[in-house]
């Protein structure tokens, strides 16, 4: 399969979310992805948010429209910058659709749309773990790769 036979759409709050959410919780995930339970009203309250992006990756073969991969990144400003950066939240391929470009593809789609809203850079961290998303990442020609230590809170 080539990157050329896949969409990637960029989701409004104005989409039928109703279908989006069917075929994202009807998906092929597996631990591999972060993916919780999706509803109508968490998506539409994101996507409500003007800096939010949310992308969906397709197939189209006769007339069926398969999803490969969902992306959420989020435009965010420092205190101390005149410019945006994008700040890459999720990347998740259908564990069926795996080393086909498909995030590769949702990858693309954010450094153009990046470029479009003028941001200075896109960011992105992934666990030590998961080397498969470590080998694309590398692979798009970062110009550092960081290694550091994340830490989580409980609320």
């Amino acid at each position: 399969m080539l990157l050329n036979d896949m969409e990637v759409k960029e989701i409004k709050v104005s989409d039928d979310l109703e279908k989006l959410i069917l075929d994202i919780n009807s998906a092929s995930w597996d631990e591999g992805n972060d993916i919780q339970r999706y509803s109508v009203s968490c998506l539409s309250a994101y996507l409500e948010r003007q800096d939010s992006l949310f992308l969906a990756c397709y197939l189209d073969r006769d007339g069926q429209n398969t999803l490969m991969g969902i992306a959420s990144a989020r435009i965010e400003w420092k205190p101390y910058a005149d410019r945006p950066w994008l700040y890459v939240d999720e990347i998740d391929t259908c564990c069926d659709h795996r080393r086909r470009g498909v995030a590769t593809k949702l990858m693309s789609t954010f450094f153009n749309l990046a470029k479009d809203k003028d941001c200075e850079e896109v960011w992105l961290g992934t666990e030590s773990t998961n080397l498969a998303a470590q080998k694309l990442y590398q692979s798009l020609s970062p110009q550092h790769a960081d290694l550091f230590i994340g830490y989580t809170f409980n609320i």
